[in-house]
This record gives structure tokens, C-alpha cells and sequence, in this order.
């Protein structure tokens, strides 16, 4: 019996440290995508989130930070789809619906962006980037209450909301 418990504890250790491992390794490539990032080597980000993602699905940032690097290659589709999941592991990171937005943009989804604008300022009350592009796209679908956004994005510390209200609201 006590060769057993041994034998047990041997075993569990054993599996706690590849575990570890692996762990760490998908730490390893997440940072090494960000420098990629970080230089607009955007390809080679996307391929080190993507070792990332394969050592540890349930990395929410690193699908994250896959999206944004394919925004940033102009892959919009395919940032949307890391966007999504990133958002079904960690659904209340407001960062993750407002870079969702922001990509929705590109592919003329405003009302999806605006959506999830909502979802992000229900989440944090108080997000400045959230309600300033919020603000801009219902003023660009002609909604002047695009401009109470902007307006609440200034209060919230947005430094851009003087120049888009003048631009859009100051007429």
C-alpha cells in the first residue's frame, strides 16, 4: 500500500511539471509574438500566438493578441473569429468586445460595432475608447446622440473628444 501511495505521488508530480512546462511554453511564444508585434512583423506574431494556442487553447490573450495582429494584416475575417473566442473564454474583458468593434469597422459592421461598444461601456462604465467610437459610428450612421458618446468619452479622459466634437458635433 505504500509502494502505492509513492508510486501515486511520483505520477502526479510527474504530470504537474510537463504541465508546467507546457505552460510556460506557451508564455514563451505569447511574448516572443509580441515582440514580433511590437516590430509590425505582424506574420511572424500570428504564427508565435499561433504555438501559443496550440500548447494552451484556453489562452484567451493570445487569441487575442492574434487578432489584432491579423487587424493589423488586414485579415479582418480571420481577427473577428479570434476576437470571438478570446471573448467566449474571457467574456467580461471590455478590451476584447471594443478591438471587436474596432475590426467590425473595417468590414463596414457598424451596427455589430456598435453592439459591441455597448457590451464593452456595460462591462466598464467608464471606457473612453469605447464611447468615442461609438460616438463617431452613429454619427456616421446620422445619430446626433453620437455626440452625447463623445461627450462622455471627454468626461471619461478620451483627449481626442475635443477634436472629433468640434469635427462632428459643432456645426
Amino acid at each position: 500500500m505504500h509502494m502505492k501511495s509513492f508510486l501515486t505521488i511520483i505520477l502526479i508530480f510527474f504530470f504537474s511539471y510537463f504541465q508546467a512546462q507546457e505552460s510556460n511554453n506557451a508564455i514563451g511564444f505569447y511574448t516572443s509574438g509580441l515582440e514580433h508585434y511590437n516590430k509590425q512583423n505582424y506574420t511572424e506574431a500570428i504564427d508565435e500566438y499561433t504555438k501559443a494556442i496550440e500548447i494552451n487553447p484556453d489562452f484567451a490573450e493570445a487569441f487575442f493578441q492574434r487578432g489584432c495582429a491579423k487587424h493589423n494584416a488586414e485579415d479582418y475575417k480571420g481577427a473577428i473569429e479570434d476576437f470571438n473566442t478570446s471573448i467566449n473564454l474571457q467574456p467580461k474583458n471590455e478590451l476584447f468586445y471594443k478591438q471587436r468593434a474596432s475590426t467590425k469597422t473595417m468590414l463596414k459592421d457598424y451596427n455589430g460595432a456598435i453592439s459591441d461598444c455597448d457590451e464593452a461601456i456595460s462591462i466598464k462604465y467608464d471606457y473612453d475608447k469605447a464611447y468615442a467610437l461609438r460616438g463617431i459610428l452613429k454619427i456616421e450612421m446620422g445619430e446626433i446622440s453620437g455626440c452625447k458618446d463623445l461627450e462622455k468619452a471627454g468626461e471619461y479622459g478620451y483627449h481626442n473628444a475635443p477634436i472629433f466634437l468640434k469635427k462632428y458635433c459643432m456645426k
